[in-house]
C-alpha cells in the first residue's frame, strides 16, 4: 500500500466532491502494450479484490486462523482484454492462505464460483444450518471479510502475475498476517491442465474439473500447468490454479504496470474515504454487518 496521503480535508472540500469514478478502464498505453512482443508488462485484467474467512463447522467465535474453515478471494474485474466478458470470480485459497513472498512458496487454488450474478458468489457467505444423523442440526458460519483492495493480472516474461495492492485495512493486523495477506504483492498465478492428474495431497478430485471450451484447453497442449494469456481462463468453476508468490515489490517487478496498479489504489482510497467501509466492502459484496462481522477488516478475529 503507498504511503498514506493526509486526510485533512475541509468540510466544504468534502461536501462539494463527487465520489470518485470506481471502475479502472484500458488506457491507451495498456492497449498498445497489447500488441507488444517485448517483455514489458501486459496488462490482462484489473479490478477489486476481497480477502474473507469462514469460520469452522459451530465456531461461534473465531481466535486465530486454526478456528477457520476456509479462505476466499474475490476477483470483481472493472476490465479485461479477454474477448468473452469476465465474470465476478470467487476463489477458494487451498491451504487457507496466500503464497509466502518471501519464501516463494506454492500453493494451489481453485475458482468455486464464476458469475454475472454476485449472488452466486455470495451465498458461500451466508449463515445456514442443516441437519445430520449423527450430530443433529449443524451451523455453517457467515463469512468474515478482512481485507480489500485493487488487483491486476498481467504477463511478464512468460509468466502470469496476480498483483494488488491493499487499502482495507490501512496497517496490517494478526488477521492479515495470518493468511499471509500483504500491504502489496505480486503472484505467479499459473492454470492447471484438468486432463491431468494431481496429487493426492492437492488438487480437486476427479469429478471435480473444469469444462473448458476447446480455444482454451487446446493452450495447454500436453503440458500440466500454463500461465496465463487470457483471463477466460477464470470464467470457469474448478479451475485449478497454482500460486507462487513473487514479491512484495509490485512496482520494480512490473514496471509502468505497477505504478498503474498504485494509481487505482490511490483511486480507491479516495473512494473508501469518501464513502466508507460500508460501501466499498459491505455493499459491494452484499454483506450484512449485523451477519457478516466486521472486525477482521480492523484487525481482530470475529
Amino acid at each position: 500500500m503507498p504511503p498514506r496521503r493526509s486526510t485533512k480535508r475541509s468540510a466544504e472540500a468534502k461536501e462539494e466532491k463527487e465520489p470518485p469514478e470506481k471502475k479502472f478502464k484500458a488506457t491507451e498505453e495498456e492497449s498498445a502494450t497489447k500488441k507488444s512482443t517485448d517483455e514489458k508488462p501486459t496488462v490482462l485484467e484489473k479490478g477489486h479484490v476481497y480477502f474473507l474467512y469462514r469460520p469452522k463447522m459451530d465456531v461461534d467465535e473465531v481466535t486465530s486462523a486454526d478456528d477457520v474453515q476456509k479462505a476466499y478471494m474475490v476477483l470483481k474485474p472493472s476490465w479485461s482484454s479477454c474477448d468473452a466478458k469476465r465474470k465476478q470470480t470467487l476463489i477458494v485459497l487451498g491451504r487457507k492462505k496466500l503464497p509466502e513472498t518471501k519464501r516463494h512458496s506454492r500453493y494451489w487454488g481453485f475458482v468455486a464460483e464464476a458469475s454475472d450474478d454476485l449472488d452466486d458468489l455470495t451465498a458461500a457467505f451466508q449463515k445456514h444450518s442443516y441437519e445430520t444423523k449423527t450430530k443433529g442440526e449443524r451451523t455453517v458460519q457467515p463469512s468474515r471479510p478482512m481485507g480489500e483492495g485493487v488487483y491486476e493480472i498481467a504477463t511478464h516474461n512468460g509468466h502470469s502475475h496476480l498483483a494488488y495492492m491493499l487499502t482495507l485495512p490501512e496497517e496490517l493486523h494478526q488477521v492479515q498476517k495470518a493468511f499471509n495477506i500483504e500491504e502489496q504483492a505480486s503472484i505467479v498465478i499459473s492454470v492447471k491442465n484438468p486432463t491431468k492428474s494431481s496429487p493426492s495431497y492437492a488438487g480437486l478430485s476427479s469429478n471435480q474439473k473444469a469444462d473448458f471450451p476447446e480455444k482454451l484447453q487446446e493452450a495447454f497442449a500436453d503440458r500440466r500447468f500454463v500461465s496465463m494469456d487470457t483471463t477466460e481462463f477464470l470464467n470457469y468453476n474448478n479451475c485449478e490454479l497454482m500460486l507462487i508468490g513473487a514479491t512484495e515489490k509490485v512496482k520494480e517487478e512490473l514496471g509502468n504496470a505497477g505504478k498503474e496498479l498504485e494509481k487505482m489504489e490511490e483511486k480507491d482510497e479516495d473512494f473508501v474515504e469518501h464513502v466508507g467501509v460500508d460501501k466499498s466492502v459491505f455493499d459491494a459484496l452484499e454483506l450484512e454487518k449485523k451477519e457478516n462481522p466486521v472486525e477482521p477488516l480492523e484487525g481482530k478475529w470475529a
